[in-house]
């Protein structure tokens, strides 16, 4: 016999064994003490977790308070709203962003055609503008794509809302895009 065949006949003549000497309901008992050993192991663990994660918190809350970094929960609504407002630049940097599109068109070797500009509020932000930049490029997918990814590292309120690409016909060298970014400013004050 090999090894396996060995524990494991020890085991049944084991089992028969506690089942001779304590019968059903005594195997059932020591198998719920077991169960109440194992959860009782368990719960210690989780609680040791528990108050580690809570001492983490501590130490992260009272870092945030020394750095000067206000409690998220302890504002209002409004104060939220305020607070989300202020991570995106003024209106008036829009020129200047645009100077960043237009450089990197240049980084990236790509003629822009007669572009589409346009500003309107987002509706129920609270005092969010959108500017809708809309580009024409003829050029191959390589310096588009070089452009888009240039504008989107330079400008993070920036999101590209559509990249549409067209091969005019099967001859055609060059692409034919459009390039629809749109930029996210706090409104100008009236």
């Amino acid at each position: 016999m090999n090894r396996m065949n060995l524990a494991l006949h020890a085991l049944n003549r084991l089992g028969r064994w506690a089942q001779l000497r304590l019968g059903t309901a005594g195997i059932a008992g020591i198998a719920l003490l077991l169960a109440a050993g194992i959860g009782l192991a368990l719960a210690t663990l989780a609680h040791r977790e528990n108050e580690w994660l809570s001492a983490r918190a501590e130490q992260v809350r009272a870092r945030m308070a020394q750095i000067g970094i206000a409690h998220v929960e302890d504002h209002t609504p409004a104060e939220q709203l305020a607070r989300f407002q202020q991570w995106f630049p003024p209106a008036r940097q829009s020129t200047a962003d645009l100077r960043v599109i237009f450089s990197a068109a240049q980084a990236a070797h790509v003629d822009l055609g007669r572009g589409e500009y346009s500003v309107r509020t987002v509706e129920g932000s609270g005092g969010l503008e959108r500017f809708d930049v809309i580009l024409p490029v003829k050029e191959h997918y390589a310096p588009v794509k070089a452009f888009v990814a240039e504008v989107l590292n330079k400008l993070p309120h920036a999101s590209l809302d559509e990249l549409r690409v067209e091969r005019p016909g099967s001859a055609a060298d060059q692409l034919e895009s459009r390039v629809h970014f749109t930029l996210f400013y706090r409104e100008r004050a009236s």
